[in-house]
Parts: C-alpha cells; structure tokens; sequence
C-alpha cells in the first residue's frame, strides 16, 4: 500500500524533475518502514547510516556514484539494479532524460515501500520473549508488585536480577529488538541524555525481570511462599529449572554458556544448581587453583589473600547490551562446593532517588522500583469521548466560575482607560450596573468552553500521538518531543476555534453592549450579526476567526506543553508529591496556574486584536492584518498589551481550575494515568 508520506515523495520529485533543465534531479528518501523524509545530499555525507532502513538516492549526473554507494543501505545486487537505472537516466537521449529521472523517483518510492524492514534483531518485539510469556498490560489493572516485598532480595538478588536483564538484551532477539528500537530512537539526543534515558529504561526492565524472577521463586500463591521459606531445596529446584530453560533456550549461542555460569554463580551457594553447572557449563568453568584461599567456614577467600576489585571496562557499564569480558570466568572451589567469579567482583547495591523513582545502583548496572512502562500505543473512540467529556466539564465549570474576572477583562479592552484595574473595575460595574453585570455573555461562555473543552483535549491527545507515532521518526519524536506537543497543541486549537469563534463572538457583544444584546439570548446574538452583511451570511459569524484562532493557537500550545514541563519540574523536585491523590491534583492546580499565567502573557496582543476586531467590524471585512494596524494607529502599541494582568489573573485561575478538573473528572470516568499507561510484565516458563 502507497503511503501518504511516499505519494508527498512523487509529487515533489515531480516538481522538481519538470522545472529542471540544466542539472538532473538530486533525490534522497530515507524510508523507514511507513516513514519517509527529504534531507539535503550534503547532509548525507556527515549522517550515520540508519541501520534499520533503506537510502535511495538519484543522483546529480556530475556526481559519481560509486561516491556514494557506502551511504546506502541495500545488497550488492539491489544497489547494482538501481545504478544502472540511474546511470541510464543521467547518460540517456536529453529529450527524454528529465521524464525518465521522474519516473525512476516515482519507481523507487512505490518499490521501496514493498522492501522488507530490517533490524537487528528481526521483526521481533519485546513481549516474544524466548524464556516464558510477556504482554503489556495496563497498568490499572496490572498484577505486577508495585513494591517487592522486604526478603525478596534474599531469593533473588538485586545483582542476579540485573545481570539476567543484561543477557536477554544480548541474547534474547525480542529484548534485543526492543533496546536497539529504544537505543535507534535516542540516536539524536546528546551523549549524556542518551546515558540518562538508557539507564532508566534499562532500571525498569531490570526491575520487570526481578518481578518475573520472584514469582517464579517464592511464587504468587501464599501457601507456595511459606514453603520457600521453609525450604530451601525448593528455592534451588526452581533456580535449576530456570538454569536448565536458559541452557536449552540460549546455550547454543556464541559464549552463552559461560555467562549463564556466571550469572548463577552469583547466587548464594545454597541455591546454586552446580551440578548441572559442572555438567552442561563444564568447558567453560575450572577448579581453584589454590583451594586453600578458600576457607570451607564462609565460602570465601581468606582475607590475608584477598584481591582487590578490579574496575569493569567503560565500555561495560555504559553500554547496557553488554555482558563481562571473555577474562571474566566462573570459578568452581571443591571447598564450598559452589561456584564463584573471577576476578572478583563487588556485589554490593547502593539506593538512590532520582526523579520519581527509587533505584538501586550495582555493579552491573541500575535497578528501579518501577516496572518497564509505555504509553498504550491506542486508544480507543470510548477514551477520547471521555476525555471530551472530563475537558469539557472542566472547561465550562472553570469559566462559568471566572466570568465576573472575563468580564471586566472584556469591558477593560472595549473602553480604555475607564477603569483603574481589575477591582475597580469589577466594583464600578457592579455598582452601575447591577451585580448581574458581572455575569453578561454566562450563556455564551458555558455553550462556547464546553464545546472547547469537548474539542481540545481529546484532540491534542490524538495529535500528539499521532504526529509522533504515524508521521514522524521515533529519534526525531524523542528529540523534539517539545515541539510536538506544541504542535499538537496548535491542531487542537484550530479545531476547537472553528466551534468557539462564532460563540465568542456573541460573548463580546453582550458584555460590550448588554442593552442591545442581552435580550436577544445567544441564539438572538448569533442571528443579529449572521443578517448584518446579507451577501455574507453566516460568514459574519467567522469575521474574528484570523485573530481568535491566532489567540488559541498561541495559547493552547504554550499552556499545553507549559503544564506537562513545570508538572515535571515539580515531580522531579518532589517526587513524594505522586503517592497521594490530593497532593497530586495540588500540583496540577499549581502547573495549570503557572501555564494559563504564561500562556496569556504569550498571547496577549493577539486577544486584545480579537477584541477590537470584533468591536469594529460591522459587515465582516476587518481582518487581523488591518485590524492590528488601525488599533496600533489609533491607541499605540501599548494596546496590545491593555488588561494584561487581569488576562495573567483570569487565566491562571482558569487554566488552574480546567487542569485540575479536567484529572478530576478523568478520575471519575476511570481514566487515570494508569488507565492510559501499561506495564511490562514476563511470566518465566520452567519445566520441572
């Protein structure tokens, strides 16, 4: 099937072959599975290849090809099939050769999107782990142990656990697949941002694989967990059947057997299956050579003879695929009967906290105390229509509670200068007016922010996915992750303009000119200004679109992705603040404060343009172009600027109130955070 993004590629390649004359086409497409992209030829000599895809490029006919063959990620025979279709378009009748070099470009996209993806690893995915079954499920209703208990470490340690999420990155071809993917989308982050996120990640899995090793061990049912405890003989059968699974499942692999030897060595020597080690591992492990560095009273090498730690490579400790050197063997001493690493190596486990998590640093790398998590790569109709419905419940709660503060704003920017600020002006006009002044336009604000509210969050949920799953690469989703909310941010505005423009529109009018327009009710308003231009029509009703959706725009991107950064400023800082449903909703009224604050500073001129506009224009011809250019002609630039601490205080209270409604209501239709996440959770397979 052509995609979308390949018919782009045509279409341009079109373009640009019917225009040239004196130079051939320079096409270069990276398709990456649904995914493709123009990057200027330059810019391909100083890229890393991509791995995991195809580079096609047709080239300038005074560029040489053979130039640029290593750049391109095909077999021998394909690469030859497709120079001498270049070389035919560059050397071929000039009267045909620009046709040609079009149709070879719409050739190779179209045919491209029929070769295979290719990984590392195969097509397979994390949850086609070889050693047992593995799903995502959500995290709402996951069985994973949000904490392990106290002794878990006494059956599996924090070591064995890391280690054993070190070799089914190297070995295993679904986690294997999922890291290189993880690692592939961090390619265009900087060196230590890279470290950081592959650590977390890695201390999560980790943290999966110790969940999945527990339950295999002490088991899920009470009864089983008292005879663990009572039994040490069982805790060892269980280890030799895991033993015995990995053999069978990874032993045929290069070098797997002495890292399976060395990761059961690290088991205390009680639960080490060594016979089975001896037997199947035998060509990998050897005896002591000094037994009597071995007291038989601890299982440990005498102090006197002790040696010294000795540091692991860089490369091992930052890379997290990679397992201990081929110097590094397993040790078997006739004194314990156990086996050991050597050269020795430090077991010891250090708890830290960083960012919302508590995680355990040891010698082979983290662990956290959460398990592996993602966002659900779907959602269906049902959850976007519950996320309108919470956006919208918020957004007409919060504004119907504000409407005094937007009134003033309003009658502020309609008749400068008459008041002093926000409180005398809310004083005056309930003084001259009636405390039901305060509340003109409530019709219009309820209708316009429920349709807002119904509109804007479901969409930038979608958007946001949708741009970063469908349309854009995973490395440059995870690198711009900012400007994709942003953007999606913006989509989200447009379309819940198109609803609040006409609304908006009658809002004004009624606090501008409550005489007139109060009334008439807001099925009256939007009548009045649809019949004042009859050629025009409904028209009328859009005349204030440009600077309405100009204002949301601005707004709505900034106040998204304003609130998702200082929430995760204020979790970074006090990571504390997520174990308790209230002190969580406390930060979401403080981050939706601050972003409503900002957003408005942000968007200040544009809404006080909205307002002029739709004060002057009586037959819909005053667009947002002329209409900043009178209002900076008439009242100065400090126009656009009028009633900004009121818009500071009506919209830090307002975005305030929608975010921390909008979690609240979510919360009341079952759509927390867990119900949009899942978790990654591995249930061992063991015969015996």
């Amino acid at each position: 099937m052509i995609t979308f993004v390949q018919i782009i590629l045509v279409l341009a390649t079109a373009v640009e072959a019917f225009t040239a004359t004196s130079q051939q086409i320079a096409l270069l497409g990276e398709i990456h599975g649904l995914k493709s992209s123009f990057v200027p030829l330059e810019s391909t000599r100083r890229r890393p290849q991509n791995r995991n895809g195809y580079r096609v490029f047709l080239l300038r006919c005074d560029e040489a090809i053979e130039d640029e063959s290593e750049d391109v990620s095909l077999s021998g025979n394909q690469w030859d099939g497709h120079r001498e279709k270049v070389g035919s378009a560059c050397h071929g009748e000039s009267s045909l050769s620009t046709r040609r070099s079009f149709l070879l470009a719409a050739t190779a996209a179209v045919a491209l999107s029929y070769i295979p993806f290719t990984a590392n690893a195969s097509d397979k995915r994390l949850e086609e782990i070889s050693l047992g079954t593995a799903k995502w499920n959500n995290a709402a209703a996951s069985n994973s142990f949000s904490q392990l208990p106290s002794d878990a470490r006494s059956f599996v340690s924090t070591s064995f656990a890391v280690y054993f999420a070190r070799f089914l990155i190297h070995y295993d071809n679904g986690a294997a697949a999922w890291w290189n993917n993880l690692s592939n989308s961090y390619s265009l982050l900087s060196p230590s941002e890279v470290q950081r996120r592959e650590g977390i990640a890695f201390g999560c899995f980790a943290y999966s694989i110790q969940v999945a090793l527990y339950s295999l061990i002490a088991g899920n049912g009470q009864n089983e967990y008292r005879d663990i405890h009572s039994s040490d003989a069982v805790t060892k059968e269980k280890y030799l059947a895991l033993f015995n699974g990995m053999v069978e499942n990874y032993g045929g692999r290069e070098d797997a057997l002495r890292n399976i030897a060395l990761l059961f060595a690290m088991l205390p020597p009680k639960y080490q299956p060594v016979e089975e080690m001896a037997n199947k591992c035998g060509e990998v492990v050897r005896k002591a050579a000094n037994s009597s560095t071995v007291t038989p009273e601890n299982g440990r090498k005498n102090t006197s003879k002790l040696i010294a730690f000795k540091p692991l490579p860089f490369e091992f400790q930052q890379n997290y695929a990679s397992l201990l050197p081929s110097n590094y063997q397993p040790l078997y001493s006739e004194i314990t009967k156990s086996f050991t690493i050597t050269p020795r190596i430090s077991m010891s486990e250090t708890a830290i906290t960083e960012q919302s998590t508590s995680t355990f640093t040891t010698t082979f790398g983290p662990i956290s105390s959460q398990p592996l998590s993602r966002e659900r790569p779907d959602l269906s109709f049902n959850f976007y229509a519950l996320l309108g419905l919470s956006g919208g419940a918020g957004c007409a709660l919060t504004h119907t509670l504000v409407i005094p503060l937007d009134v003033v704003k309003t009658r502020m920017q309609t008749n400068p200068g008459e008041y002093d600020g926000i409180f005398d002006g809310a004083a005056s006009i309930a003084k001259k007016e009636g405390i039901n002044s305060l509340f003109l336009g409530t019709q219009a604000t309820i209708v316009g922010y429920l349709w807002y509210g119904v509109s804007v969050y479901p969409s930038y949920a979608f958007f946001k996915r949708f741009i970063g799953d469908q349309i854009l690469s995973p490395a440059f989703a995870v690198a711009h992750a900012d400007d994709v909310a942003l953007i999606a941010g913006a989509m989200a505005s447009v379309i819940a303009s198109l609803g609040l423009t006409p609304i908006e529109a009658c809002r004004i009018r009624a606090v501008a000119e409550p005489d007139v327009y109060r009334p008439l009710g807001l099925m009256g308003t939007l009548g009045v200004i649809q019949n004042e231009d009859s050629s025009s029509g409904w028209k009328n009703l859009y005349s204030g679109l440009p600077s309405l959706m100009t204002r949301q725009v601005i707004f709505g991107s900034v106040k998204f992705l304003a609130f998702e950064r200082s929430s995760e400023a204020i979790f970074g800082v006090w990571p504390e603040l997520r174990d308790a449903t209230y002190t969580a909703l406390g930060v979401s009224l403080v981050a939706g404060g601050f972003s409503g604050a900002l957003s408005s500073v942000i968007s200040q001129p544009a809404d006080s343009i909205l307002t002029y506009v739709a004060k002057k224009s009586s037959g819909g011809n005053l667009g947002i172009l002329d209409g900043a250019r009178m209002m900076i002609q008439e009242e100065g630039v400090v126009s656009l600027f009028r009633g900004l601490s009121s818009r500071c205080v009506w919209a830090g209270c307002i975005i305030a109130g929608q975010f921390l409604l909008y979690d609240v209501f979510r919360a009341m239709f079952g759509i927390t955070g867990n119900d949009l996440n899942q978790v990654f959770e591995v249930a061992l397979t063991i015969d015996g």
